[in-house]
């Protein structure tokens, strides 16, 4: 199987991605869906911190019971279904397998985290006996703990690398199959972020990163003015700036070597259509001939009304002018595809 997926920063138009290869004869599309579980926090990565490089008698056992909760959010209830519906209701039957898988033994057993983990009135809830029973009957006997957990259960778990990289191969291996229905080149979005790429590329024998970015000065303006949805500052210009800059720093060491992964300007894909999906198709290996749906998802004219927003919104000149200044290095040359 081969994946493609695109990552971005967001907002910065990855879709465009998902909707070109989309087009494609032969591509299943697991449409503009996140599936972000390999690297949200209590993810398949932070099980890889827990588990191999980070060991101890608590946290890794606690780190699989994290990621079971996880599990169970992403399944989704009836008030929102999450990712039961792509994965034919096998999401979590799937995910609980893989977590079987890498679980040594288990026992009836807990510590402080299983508390915490339910929120501060259960711990003390719990506790209160613990402590009044200090205070009376066990005034003596300081280390003592009253068992008010029996029946929770304690996961231990130390694999190897190559176990836990095998294992998960397996599992991602599995749930796309199942999605697919065995596609040979499946689509699907955010499965692995635009940072630290080796991670997660581990985790796959075949697979294509598309890391896509746009002009800042369009992405402040659409958050400020359109968007409105919290998630990138836009209190003040100032703000954006750094936050900016803080969620690109990885580029000063990231290599895309145009082979497992590619950056892609999202502008490029709207004014240079021609020669950048080329380009695109032959990192991905996908045949022009298989284009049996052009401009039916990703349509540049369309999508162009998303750039250059400082157009509309020229209330906001100002702090077009600060973006400028302090971010050169991420604006777009329109003046190269002959936009003034």
């Amino acid at each position: 199987m081969k994946v493609i997926t695109c990552a971005s920063y967001y907002g910065t138009g990855s879709s465009a991605i998902t909707d070109y290869v989309s087009e494609f004869e032969g591509v299943f599309s697991l449409t503009n869906e996140e599936f972000r579980f390999l690297h949200d926090p209590d993810g398949v990565d932070d099980l890889a911190f827990h588990l191999l490089e980070n060991h101890n008698r608590h946290n890794a056992g606690h780190a699989l019971k994290r990621y079971k909760r996880l599990v169970d959010f992403y399944d989704g209830n009836i008030f929102g279904r999450k990712y039961a519906p792509f994965f034919h209701d096998r999401w979590k039957e799937i995910s609980y397998r893989y977590i079987d898988a890498l679980t040594d033994f288990k026992f009836n057993g807990w510590w402080m985290y299983d508390l915490y983990d339910r929120g501060p009135w259960f711990y003390f809830r719990k506790r209160i006996v613990n402590k009044l029973l200090h205070k009376t009957l066990w005034r003596n006997d300081p280390e003592r703990t009253l068992n008010t957990m029996k029946s929770e259960v304690t996961y231990c778990s130390a694999p190897t690398e190559e176990r836990f990289v095998s294992l998960t191969k397996a599992y991602v291996g599995e749930l796309l199959s199942e999605a697919s229905g065995g596609a040979q080149t499946v689509m699907v979005d955010q499965i692995v972020p635009p940072s630290n790429l080796p991670r997660y590329t581990r985790y796959f024998d075949d697979i294509k990163v598309v890391v896509v970015d746009r002009d800042p000065r369009d992405l402040y303006l659409l958050e400020k003015a359109e968007w409105k949805d919290g998630i990138i500052p836009h209190d003040d210009v100032e703000t954006f700036v750094k936050w900016y800059r803080y969620t690109r720093k990885h580029r000063q060491t990231e290599i895309f070597d145009g082979k497992t992964s590619l950056f892609v300007q999202f502008e490029d894909l709207l004014y240079r259509y021609a020669t950048e999906t080329a380009r695109l198709r032959g990192f991905l290996g996908l045949d022009e001939i298989a284009h049996t749906a052009p401009g039916t998802l990703l349509v540049p004219e369309r999508s162009k009304r998303n750039t250059r927003k400082w157009l509309e919104y020229p209330q906001y000149a100002a702090d077009v002018a600060y973006i400028e200044e302090q971010l050169p290095e991420y604006l777009y040359d329109y003046s190269a595809v002959g936009v003034m």
